[in-house]
């Protein structure tokens, strides 16, 4: 019998899927889910910021100064502060946030497209032939002299 919930951490944005821990068949894109798996130091040093893990006021604080805070030093702080039940809800939030429950649901009932999957989804070929065309009328020698002069002649 297969496991139902199988999981594979990814780096954020990237589409590429690791081998299954389980040595089990190949998961596909939507069945990883993208926790980093590294820290640099920076993300030490912020999670460091005891403002971060103050029970709800961190939450606040993250929200205010657009920070983010790596899911492993959340966790690390919430023990410090909540011990073991601190430090697995901090693991279940930080969960929570990175697969933005609220504003799939609020998508999906606008009939609007997922937002995990918009960053998945392919580009078309059309869209980047147009792209190009559009830059290389822009880029053209003697459109980009004669606007020079026209905001010569403004200015």
């Amino acid at each position: 019998m297969m496991d139902p919930i199988r999981l594979a951490f990814r780096p954020p944005g990237s589409l590429s899927v690791p081998s299954p821990a389980d040595g089990g068949p190949e998961l596909g894109p939507d069945e990883a889910i993208p926790i980093p798996g590294e820290m640099s130091f920076d993300d030490v040093l912020n999670g460091l910021n005891p403002l971060h893990h103050v029970p709800g006021a961190g939450m606040i604080y993250r929200a205010v100064t657009g920070t983010d805070i790596h899911p492993t030093m959340r966790a690390l702080g919430a023990g410090l502060t909540g011990g073991p039940l601190g430090m697995a809800l901090a693991g279940v939030m930080s969960a929570i946030e990175m697969t933005q429950p609220l504003e799939r649901i609020r998508a999906a009932l606008a009939g609007e497209p997922d937002p995990l999957t918009l960053a998945r989804q392919p580009i078309a070929t059309a869209d980047v032939n147009a792209a190009y065309q559009r830059w290389a009328q822009l880029a053209n020698p003697t459109h980009m002299a004669a606007a020079t002069a026209q905001a010569r002649a403004l200015g």
